[in-house]
């Protein structure tokens, strides 16, 4: 008869630990993910869904680590994930449109919407508002130095 297996101590330290520190990342940058998530999908309940896979990815366990500069993984990967998912919150499961609007369009900030929330390549964009890929990213770029200006 062999006796009962004792639990390893070490590894149930380390996976309370782990979970202590997600739950610190979601505390410190949950609501700034939720945020990117949902301007990609307004719909609130996906949007939570989105949010709770983020949090409870792997990659969150390389952060949770070494959290001193987790900001900028966390939106990539929240973007990421909501780029991910918004297919399949579509019936159709094709990309929209560029709509652009015709007058008072702030350019700097379509073009910045369209990259980051909507998922487009710089190449479509260039080719949907006519515009070099070069003009793209200026345009971008330019968006930047406002927000940081602001």
């Amino acid at each position: 008869m062999g006796a009962l297996k004792q639990p390893d101590r070490k590894r149930n330290a380390q996976e309370v630990m782990r979970s202590a520190d997600r739950l610190s990342l979601y505390d410190r940058y949950g609501s700034i993910a939720y945020g990117i998530i949902l301007q990609i999908i307004p719909e609130p309940e996906l949007a939570q869904t989105v949010l709770i896979d983020v949090f409870s990815s792997p990659q969150i366990n390389s952060l949770a680590e070494g959290s001193t500069q987790a900001i900028g993984p966390i939106i990539r990967l929240a973007r990421a994930k909501a780029l991910d998912a918004r297919p399949r919150a579509t019936a159709l499961n094709q990309p929209q449109p560029i709509q652009v609007p015709e007058t008072n369009v702030n350019t700097e900030k379509l073009v910045f919407n369209l990259s980051f929330y909507q998922g487009y390549t710089t190449e479509e964009i260039a080719d949907k508002l006519q515009l070099s890929q070069t003009n793209v990213l200026k345009t971008i770029y330019t968006y930047f130095k406002q927000l940081r200006s602001s």
